[in-house]
């Protein structure tokens, strides 16, 4: 089945036969970040990660200005290079303060961008104080102090907000607390999110694909005694018990453990391929529904749409139903950096979860993990719209 591609990629292909002038977003916030720039230092072709030297953004010398395109040419990141070596800390957050930074020293109403980040739960401090206007523009100020920094410390609060002290020269220390939103980290509406992850997952390849694990190991010290001689490693729940991310297992002929892969555990097959790295590759169906009741529907092997979504997000699954032939469940896909999940339901034969053939996914993104509860809660397993079963 052919995809159904958003705007942006198909305007961007025609581009690409006709010439352009400038990039194609996926956001309307980052094109008007991006149009706010010297015309000087604003990159319009696609490329690999990029940082130019910036004249024209702070007082004396120039600013190191970073562009990011994504695999379609389309670009996904501009923001103000602070600090190199950060491949330790989230890259999510870095790219939010990389934006943040820059949209500070340009933005036509300074003011007002205060005023929305505090109306947002933004808040910057210096040594611990509230600054004045003066302070983001003036040549002693904050642009001096983003040539400086030396160090970098984030904590993730509770799961709910962000706190990341930049240490500057002359001991002085910028502090930034926002809270941990998936529309604030992106800079996104829902539209836009649900619309970059259509075009993106349809398109993705993984680069690389190894066999093991997507969560943890187990070893014979953390399995415990399941049924019919499998066994299981316990992992962790969401919401309710029965969504988690257990892993089974049996011994093979030669005594060694290894994910369960059989009719007779079919159940927890299923969960094992849903969590898990796995030697066979599905053909999976998708049905994307996305902001406005737009609906997208492409194909995408189980590798790549797995491998997309490996590095920022936990997995969960819980089995549904076992009807003859054909199991359905429910895949949670939990964003680590901000209270927000993609949900997949999902339907396979038996045949096809044992031979690596069809799988059918209707897949609802960036949904606020606040409404999660309302999904698959007490009243709606009562009422019969959830009826999960342990495997």
């Amino acid at each position: 089945m052919k995809s159904k591609i958003v705007t942006g990629l198909v305007i961007y292909s025609l581009a690409m036969l006709t010439g352009y002038s400038q990039p194609f977003f996926y956001s309307q916030s980052l094109q008007n970040l991006y149009n706010s720039l010297p015309a000087s230092c604003r990159l319009t072709g696609p490329a690999e990660e990029t940082v130019v030297d910036c004249a024209g953004i702070v007082p004396e010398g120039t600013a190191p200005v970073v562009y990011i395109w994504d695999d379609h040419g389309m670009l996904v990141h501009i923001g103000y290079r602070f600090l190199t070596g950060m491949e330790m800390f989230n890259p999510a957050v870095i790219r939010f303060l990389e934006r943040e930074m820059l949209a500070l020293l340009v933005v036509d109403n300074l003011e007002q961008k205060i005023f929305n980040n505090r109306d947002n739960g933004i808040y910057m401090l210096h040594n611990g104080n509230t600054p004045q206007l003066s302070f983001y523009r003036r040549r002693t100020g904050l642009p001096h102090l983003l040539k400086q920094v030396s160090g970098m410390a984030m904590n993730y609060e509770e799961g709910k907000r962000y706190h990341v002290d930049l240490h500057c020269g002359e001991g002085q220390t910028l502090t930034f607390v926002f809270v941990a939103n998936a529309e604030l980290l992106s800079d996104m509406d829902k539209k836009e999110r649900d619309d970059l992850i259509a075009a993106q997952l349809a398109h993705h390849r993984a680069q690389t694909y190894e066999k093991q694990p997507h969560f943890r190991s187990c070893d014979e010290t953390t399995l415990q005694s399941h049924r019919d001689s499998a066994f299981v490693c316990m992992g962790s729940t969401f919401i309710i018990s029965q969504i988690n991310n257990n892993m089974y297992y049996t011994k093979n002929k030669d005594g060694e453990f290894e994910l369960a892969i059989s009719r007779h555990w079919i159940a927890e097959t299923l969960s094992n391929v849903m969590l898990n790295q796995v030697q066979l590759d599905y053909a999976m169906q998708v049905t994307h529904r996305v902001y406005g009741g737009v609906i997208h529907r492409y194909e995408v092997n189980s590798h790549d749409f797995f491998d997309y979504f490996s590095n920022d997000y936990e997995r969960y699954f819980g089995i549904e139903k076992i009807d003859r032939d054909v199991l359905t469940g429910t895949l949670v896909l939990a964003d680590k950096n901000a209270g927000n999940i993609h949900l997949a339901f999902v339907s396979v034969s038996v045949f096809d979860l044992l031979n690596g053939g069809k799988m059918n996914i209707q897949l609802d993104t960036n949904i606020p993990q606040h409404n999660v509860e309302t999904l698959f809660g007490k009243n709606k397993q009562e009422r019969g719209e959830y009826q999960f079963i342990n495997e």
